[in-house]
């Protein structure tokens, strides 16, 4: 029973980073048509800047018009650097989710090991019961009271009572 609630909270929360996985990608998704727009607007500018300067006379002065282009190169740089770095904050999420991940299933796998422990341990105890049992009917044969072998088997009183009243003793 435990195991399917585990199961179950380990499904909703794979249910929740998928959506937010969704979710960041439609953000990002965006994000990056916003940055492809810039870019291919500075690529048009860059282009008719081209155009009209091979249509200006060769007279005109290279200086202005590289200034102008080396301006035009670090917009650009900078908006390529302005899309890397939402790129690189949701590369570093899905890391940190990664990790978040591992050490929820190295804790899951545990549990399952405390689980698999003690239903062994259980089942070791229930053929303890069956020696102990046999004990108290032979103490109850050779004379000792309930009280008597509750003490000496470090058993409740009910229990010896109970476990003499199937065995039809008492």
């Amino acid at each position: 029973m435990v195991e399917v609630f585990v199961f179950v909270g380990f499904l909703v929360i794979l249910g929740l980073l998928i959506a937010y996985f969704y979710m960041r990608d439609q953000a990002v998704t965006k994000q990056l048509s916003a940055y492809e727009r810039a870019i291919d607007e500075l690529n048009n500018r860059v282009h008719n800047m081209e155009k009209r300067v091979a249509e200006l006379p060769q007279t005109l002065e290279m200086p202005d018009f590289a200034a102008e282009l080396e301006a035009v190169e670090h917009k650009l740089n900078q908006k390529l650097n302005d899309l890397s770095d939402p790129l690189l904050k949701a590369i570093r999420a899905i890391k940190q989710m990664e990790l978040e991940m591992q050490r929820i299933n190295e804790s899951l796998n545990e549990r399952i090991t405390k689980i698999e422990e003690s239903s062994k341990l259980s089942s070791m105890s229930a053929t303890s019961k069956l020696i102990n049992e046999k004990a108290i009917i032979e103490l109850y044969k050779n004379g000792y009271s309930a009280e008597e072998i509750a003490k000496r088997e470090r058993t409740p009183l009910g229990e010896v009572e109970l476990i003499l009243k199937i065995a039809n003793l008492k």
